[in-house]
C-alpha cells in the first residue's frame, strides 16, 4: 500500500474508532460546481476552500442519530431566525446531532495537526450533496442524505486538509424507487419528489419563529406538531425521516440492545 493509501486507511479506521459509523473522502476538484451562498436564508454554503485555502481533500463523517434526542435544538430566548440579527446581538444556539460530531471530529483533526497538515472542522460546505460525493448516500426524495445502511438518520460533519487522501467514488444509485412514503407522511405537504417548498417545511418554520415568510396553517401545524422539552428547546420535525424504511432495522437492533442494556 502507497503512502496515500496508508494515511487515507489511518484516517477512516481513526474516525470509526471515534464512533462515526461512516466515513468518506473526495477531493476539492470533485466539487466544483456545487452549491454556494444563502441557501433559503437558512445556511451561508461556502466552497472549502474559502474556509481553508489550502484544502485539498474533504473528510465527510457519518454519525447515527438514532434517537430523536440527536434532533434537539437549545435556542437563546432572543433567537427569531436566521440573517434576522444585528452583528451586535449576542445569539446563541446549539443543535445536539452538531455538537456530538464536532466533539467527536476533534481527534481526527488534531491527528492531521501532528502529522503536519491542515485540518479545520466545518458543517459549512454544502453538506449532503458532498457526502454523495464521498460514496456515502444518495439524495432521497425528502431531501435529505440517504444512507444506504442508515438511511436519513444521520449528522454529517466534515474536516478539510491538505493532506492528499485517496477519493472515494461518488454514490450513483437512486435508493428511493417508487417509494414516497416521506411526502405522504409529511403533514405540511412541503415535500415534492427530491424536492422542498422549504417555507411549508415545519423543521424551517421551527428554525425561524421571526420570520413572516411561514404561512399560517404551517405556523399552526408546527404548534401542533413539534415537541419542546423546555422554553428555548424543541425537537426538530423529523416525520419524514421515520417514514424513511432504509436504516429502520438498525435503528431497531440498536435501541433494543441499549434498552438491554440499561435493565
Amino acid at each position: 500500500m502507497n503512502a496515500l493509501g496508508s494515511l487515507t486507511k489511518e484516517i477512516k479506521a481513526k474516525a470509526l474508532g471515534l464512533g462515526f459509523r461512516a466515513v468518506g473522502v473526495t477531493s476539492t476538484d470533485r466539487l466544483k460546481g456545487l452549491p454556494h451562498g444563502w441557501v433559503a436564508d437558512v445556511k451561508d454554503l461556502k466552497h472549502p476552500e474559502e474556509i481553508q485555502s489550502s484544502t485539498i481533500s474533504v473528510i465527510m463523517l457519518v454519525l447515527h442519530a438514532w434517537d430523536k434526542a440527536f434532533f434537539m435544538q437549545i435556542e437563546s430566548p432572543l433567537w427569531k431566525g436566521y440573517r434576522l440579527h444585528a452583528p451586535e446581538e449576542n445569539v446563541e444556539g446549539y443543535y445536539i446531532t452538531y455538537q456530538i460530531s464536532q466533539t467527536k471530529a476533534w481527534p481526527l483533526a488534531w491527528l492531521l495537526r501532528e502529522k503536519g497538515y491542515d485540518a479545520v472542522i466545518t458543517n459549512s460546505i454544502p453538506m449532503k450533496a458532498t457526502a454523495i460525493k464521498c460514496g456515502l448516500g444518495s439524495q432521497g426524495k425528502n431531501t435529505l442524505l440517504i444512507h444506504p445502511e442508515l438511511g436519513p438518520r444521520i449528522g454529517l460533519m466534515a474536516i478539510l486538509t491538505n493532506a492528499k487522501l485517496e477519493a472515494d467514488e461518488p454514490f450513483e444509485r437512486d435508493q428511493c424507487g417508487d417509494c414516497e412514503r416521506c411526502i405522504k407522511a409529511c403533514p405540511s405537504g412541503a415535500l415534492k419528489p427530491y424536492n422542498i417548498e422549504i417555507n411549508r417545511c415545519m423543521a424551517y418554520a421551527s428554525e425561524n419563529p421571526g420570520g413572516n415568510q411561514v404561512p399560517p396553517d404551517v405556523r399552526a401545524l408546527t404548534e401542533r406538531y413539534i415537541v419542546r422539552p423546555s422554553r428555548c428547546s424543541y425537537l426538530e420535525c423529523t416525520i419524514c425521516m421515520d417514514a424513511c424504511p432504509i436504516g429502520k432495522d438498525v435503528d431497531g437492533l440498536l435501541q433494543t440492545r441499549t434498552r438491554t442494556q440499561a435493565r
